[in-house]
């Protein structure tokens, strides 16, 4: 008979042993998110003579606890509704006292975000509104409105 209980627990215990698991990371997860804040600083979007030499230069601080890594920018033509969007390969991330490459920045830390002419696809047109929002990793993000 113990075998027989030993045996049918065992599947049980580690059917309910996983779970707990994955509970665990989901909780683990949550804690980071809740603890995970920017805040935008600063948004440079000139007009420049053509599209392929416009860019955008945004400063980012990192107000959470959490170790913050940049995924995701938007900028949005507020009068148009034309939304942009650039992943990871379309801007660079650096320091911006040394402008060393840096992929992540630590509680209290600032990053530059430099979309570089070309990689822009749109020329900002002289006092015109754009909202440029920047989202990390993990979903979290901030946005800040700014005239070309």
């Amino acid at each position: 008979m113990l075998g027989i209980v030993t045996a049918l627990f065992i599947p049980v215990f580690l059917w309910s042993s996983g779970l707990t698991s994955g509970t665990r990371s989901f909780w683990e997860l949550s804690g980071l998110i809740a603890t995970e804040r920017i805040v935008l600083e600063e948004v440079n979007l000139r007009h420049a003579s053509t599209v392929a030499s416009a860019n955008c230069t945004i400063y980012v601080r990192n107000i959470g606890k959490t170790l913050v890594t940049i995924s995701d920018v938007f900028i949005t033509d507020e009068y148009s509704g034309a939304t942009y969007q650039y992943g990871t390969s379309k801007f660079t991330t650096s320091d911006p006292v040394t402008n060393n490459p840096i992929t992540s920045i630590m509680q209290g830390e600032l990053m530059k975000i430099y979309i570089p002419p070309g990689m822009l696809g749109f020329n900002p047109a002289t006092g015109t509104t754009y909202l440029v929002k920047v989202f990390t990793t993990r979903g979290v993000g901030d946005q800040y409105q700014v005239k070309a």
